[in-house]
């Protein structure tokens, strides 16, 4: 599958991506291959550990010895449900924004590229200012959603 483009603020130098979880639905070596092409700086994982090794093994292989060829954030979160961690998701979110003000160029991640990580997208962007209906908005149109009455409520409390 490939990345799929988060518009930013015009005054965010970085980009954004969103995806469904890295060798999931191709081989590990393609998401690679485009990761490079994009110039990825940074992947975050919306997935507990548990559910990359069992959804993508490659993708856990090359994160259990450490030869992410990018930086990578992990930030997990439960299946149509929230951070069990408030504040390491608001760290999270800060970093992945502070990020894209200095140019990174990211990609968000879940198992399908849905849920959670419309949820995680559409707080980026309420932490580059935008409201959260226009955030709400951008990550629809990129083909996310929040999936779950928490979801959304986490997005208009952040």
């Amino acid at each position: 599958m490939a990345f799929r483009p988060l518009p930013l603020p015009d005054d965010i130098p970085g980009r954004l991506w969103l995806q469904s979880m890295p060798g999931r639905r191709e081989p590990w070596s393609a998401f690679l291959d485009e990761a490079r092409l994009n110039r990825l700086d940074m992947l975050v994982c919306l997935n507990p550990l548990e559910e990359v090794a069992e959804l993508s093994p490659a993708y856990h292989k090359a994160v259990a010895q450490g030869r992410m060829p990018f930086r990578w954030l992990h930030v997990p979160m439960r299946d149509f449900g929230l951070a069990a961690d408030a504040a390491a998701f608001r760290q999270g979110v800060e970093q992945v924004a502070q990020g894209l003000r200095m140019g990174d160029r990211a990609l968000l991640h879940c198992a399908a590229g849905m849920g959670r990580t419309g949820t995680m997208a559409a707080c980026v962007l309420k932490r580059l200012g935008m409201p959260a209906a226009e955030a709400l908005a951008a990550v629809s149109a990129a083909g996310s959603n929040p999936q779950s009455a928490l979801q959304s409520g986490w997005i208009h409390q952040f």
